[in-house]
């Protein structure tokens, strides 16, 4: 089906098919995903677009799976799946080779941080 900002039907972010707890991100409200609502809000270029929003008044969170998220850790949607590609994968590999060398910088140099060669360098000035 191609996108229609108009179309709650076309829009990635709509509530889960099975109702599940969620909370929002911006206003920290817990409540059942099929609150969630759907509005249609004039964006800054004068087009109309629709939104699936927080249902709390005055509240930006917009999106199931953006700012609205289920409260349970373990989460499945209908096809038994969550937020996990690929990348999060390699991103997840990249964060423990960051935590390899700063444990590897840790041995190293302990407490202590490097010297700074320009520190020593501003004793040697006459003024």
């Amino acid at each position: 089906m191609p996108y229609d900002p108009l179309d709650p039907e076309s829009d990635v972010f709509g509530p889960p098919v099975i109702p599940t707890q969620v909370g929002c991100l911006h206003c920290g409200q817990e409540y059942e995903s099929y609150l969630i609502e759907w509005r249609v809000e004039t964006t800054a270029a004068g087009q109309a677009h629709g939104f699936w929003c927080c249902p709390t008044p005055g509240c930006g969170g917009k999106g199931f799976g953006c700012d609205i998220l289920p409260t349970d850790p373990t989460y499945q949607d209908e096809r038994g799946g969550w937020v996990w590609t690929d990348e999060a994968d390699e991103l997840e590999a990249e964060l423990e080779d960051l935590d390899d060398k700063a444990a590897a910088a840790d041995e190293e140099f302990g407490d202590e941080l490097p010297a700074d060669p320009a520190a020593d360098a501003d004793e040697d000035l006459p003024y």
